[in-house]
């Protein structure tokens, strides 16, 4: 089991397993999100967003959560959708506006946003951009199934 956290840990970036204690069911791990490539920012379906997942699942090394940073440029959008499970939002750089169910949430530096299961919800970024952490209760991002608006 060992091994296989270690070979995770080495395909997101600089990781570090932490010492396990005997009760835990997963490895602790610490990422550096500075060494977390970035994804996304080219898909027009989905917008300019782009992220970095941080902490993330997989068969071989199950987590409990999802854990991770998105990014925008000035302006930069993440377009109207939806997916079943909730999901948090936690303001860390710029500012920017979030609409959930066409309600507007300013989202700043140490703001946070709940979204619940089913909501529609999109993303714009002010005139600094924006970063934010986000986090879903599922194991894998992948599992995770978007539905945007404008798809239908």
């Amino acid at each position: 089991m060992t091994e296989i956290l270690y070979g995770f840990a080495a395909e997101i970036g600089e990781t570090e397993v932490l010492n396990q204690a005997s009760n835990l069911p997963h490895a602790p791990l610490a990422v550096n999100a500075a060494h977390v490539p970035l994804s996304g920012g080219t898909d027009p379906t989905y917008g300019e967003v782009r992220w970095r997942t941080l902490i993330n699942g997989t068969a071989e090394t199950p987590r409990d959560m999802v854990l991770g940073i998105a990014e925008f440029e000035a302006g930069g959008r993440l377009q109207a959708h939806r997916h079943d499970p909730a999901e948090f939002y936690f303001g860390l750089e710029g500012a920017g506006i979030v609409t959930i169910d066409g309600m507007p949430h300013d989202i700043s530096p140490g703001v946070a946003i709940y979204i619940p299961g089913g909501a529609e919800h999109g993303t714009v970024a002010g005139g600094e951009g924006l970063r934010f952490a986000y986090g879903f209760p599922n194991g894998c991002f992948e599992d995770i199934e978007y539905q945007f608006s404008a798809q239908g």
